[in-house]
């Protein structure tokens, strides 16, 4: 299969158009449309084959690190499967780094360490875990949860030099808010610590994990804040997939930070050979 040149780029302001019919954001949108327009512009044949596309990733792994190949890569293939020509697909750079998603707390850990929090009646602990799962947010942003920003649905945070929105699920927004409502909690931060009116230490929080993880005997040191930020991370890709979009909720400047929760841990990698039946 050929797709001629002069459809891809006349094409792609209906493209343009769809995704922001999808309410991709304007940075993913932006990201998508550079990486396939420099594609086109560095294209020198009318028609472009499948060959084309693998000898434009060979150039692109010349001037750029596989991160980076691959995110370009990912936006051509994406417009490529929009256009109807999944034949000219081609695969993503493999790339071998020390797979900090071992030490990622588990799905399984995570909803036990619920339950525990829960049933011990240590429901600030509970509520934490569950708003950073559920919305990427670091510890050191908890202050920004507030009961206006639940009511909302969303809220405006400032971390490393820049501005970005975390959004708070349906179901969330209604158990923080019986929360508020139990805790009387009327205004103001959510997850107070021991000063009134000032946001729960990262200290306290982590001791706080740490103690239940002891308790239930789950491995410590996959027990840590951020353990569940890479959690949420992992989840977005695993059931939604856009890596762009993912990077703008995490708040990373660049996708190959981002790059690392498209891959599985060691543990995922031996569960799949369990399903080899050779």
């Amino acid at each position: 299969m050929y797709l001629k040149k002069e459809q891809a780029e006349t094409k792609l302001e209906d493209y343009k158009r769809e995704m922001e019919l999808q309410e991709l954001s304007e940075r993913t949108t932006h990201k998508y449309l550079a990486d396939i327009s420099q594609w086109l512009e560095e294209v020198q044949d009318d028609i472009i084959s499948k060959e084309t596309v693998i000898l434009y990733k060979k150039q692109l792994s010349k001037r750029y690190k596989a991160a980076s190949v691959n995110s370009k890569i990912i936006s051509i293939n994406r417009y490529l499967r929009w256009l109807g020509f999944t034949e000219l697909i081609v695969r993503t750079e493999r790339i071998q780094t020390p797979n900090v998603l071992d030490k990622m707390i588990t799905k399984e850990n995570y909803f036990a360490m619920l339950n525990y929090a829960k049933d011990t009646d240590r429901k600030k602990l509970y509520y934490i875990m569950k708003t950073i799962a559920g919305t990427g947010l670091r510890i050191g942003e908890l202050k920004y949860v507030t009961v206006s920003a639940i009511s909302d649905g969303y809220t405006q945070i400032w971390n490393k030099g820049k501005y970005r929105y975390i959004y708070f699920s349906e179901r969330l927004c209604e158990e923080l808010l019986q929360y508020c409502d139990n805790a009387g909690i009327s205004e103001g931060i959510i997850f107070v610590g021991r000063k009134e009116g000032k946001v729960i230490t990262s200290a306290a929080v982590w001791k706080g994990l740490k103690g239940i993880a002891k308790e239930l005997g789950i491995p410590e040191e996959t027990v840590f804040p951020h353990s569940f930020r890479h959690l949420f991370a992992k989840n977005y890709m695993e059931k939604i997939g856009d890596i762009t979009e993912l990077a703008d909720i995490l708040g990373h400047s660049r996708l190959e930070t981002t790059w690392i929760y498209t891959k599985t841990s060691s543990d995922e990698k031996r569960k799949r050979l369990g399903l080899l039946d050779l």
